[in-house]
């Protein structure tokens, strides 16, 4: 079974082009059509980097589950998005000075048309994979939070579309409206996220920091986010990290072996519980 689902990983490892293991990550054009095996309901220890972590780090708090989704799956969610986001110009700019270069779209489950045959054999449709997500989350992210699962509010999702060459610099997500979950779905493109310890969080949308680097910063958390992956934050990830995507060409060092990742044009759909209200 073991070997049977390495067969699935959808990235492409190339031949080592160094002694000292160095792999090149980019996106396969072989993909993988069936339904995700347990496997996926099971955070992957080896995507996320705790080498530099300061030694009090919570590896629970910022956890990567790698093909969460299949690839049609993955098809159905960015051609949708892409179509939401057709008339849409790339922005060079936020307000905030967190990103640059994309687009952004807030999507509703029922946001969502299935033409012809294009429905999910497996999922029925995008609503349904969304909510899944959803449980997945409730269940084994948010005990510690809420009383029970009825007690969740979801905020609605809303999508990502990163050009190549575009920024997503050290921010904190705001703290005002949105909960003790910030989770994302990677869809296209391989990229490294990057935690950064940061001062304690207050009210401020967004609250971002300057970027840092491997020599400017002694701590920080590297999480490796293939194609298809479910990346989770809570607790210290959530609100005492900042977290940013590094650029094209970016080493993420995964045990015994270090994998440059080829980070290409990227969608990225973003699920957040609602703040709950003050006892």
């Amino acid at each position: 079974m073991a070997t049977n689902l390495k067969r699935n990983l959808n990235l492409q490892f190339l031949t080592s082009i160094s002694k000292k293991g160095v792999q090149v990550c980019s996106i396969s054009s072989t993909t993988s059509t069936t339904i995700s095996s347990n496997h996926a309901r099971i955070p992957d220890p080896s995507f996320v980097n705790t080498l530099n972590a300061p030694f009090d780090f919570d590896a629970s708090c910022a956890v990567v589950y790698n093909e969460y989704i299949t690839s049609t799956e993955e098809d159905l969610v960015a051609n949708d998005i892409k179509n939401k986001m057709k008339r849409r110009r790339y922005e060079k700019g936020h307000w905030d000075a967190v990103i640059n270069l994309y687009k952004e779209v807030e999507i509703a489950d029922d946001s969502f048309q299935e033409e012809g045959d294009e429905k999910n054999n497996y999922s029925e449709g995008i609503p349904k994979l969304f909510n899944r997500i959803r449980q997945q989350l409730a269940e084994h992210h948010l005990t510690d939070y809420y009383d029970d699962q009825e007690s969740i509010h979801w905020l609605p999702c809303h999508a990502i579309d990163l050009k190549k060459d575009g920024e997503l610099n050290a921010h904190v997500d705001s703290v005002r409206f949105s909960g003790d979950l910030v989770a994302g779905l990677s869809l296209l493109s391989p990229s490294i996220m990057r935690l950064i310890p940061c001062d304690d969080n207050d009210d401020d949308d967004n609250k971002n920091s300057e970027n840092s680097t491997k020599d400017e910063e002694p701590y920080y958390v590297d999480m490796f986010l293939p194609p298809r992956s479910l990346y989770v934050l809570t607790g210290v990830g959530r609100y005492k990290y900042s977290h940013q995507l590094l650029p094209d060409g970016s080493i993420f060092h995964k045990t015994d072996t270090d994998i440059v990742v080829r980070r290409d044009h990227r969608l990225s759909v973003i699920f957040r519980d609602s703040k709950q209200p003050s006892s």
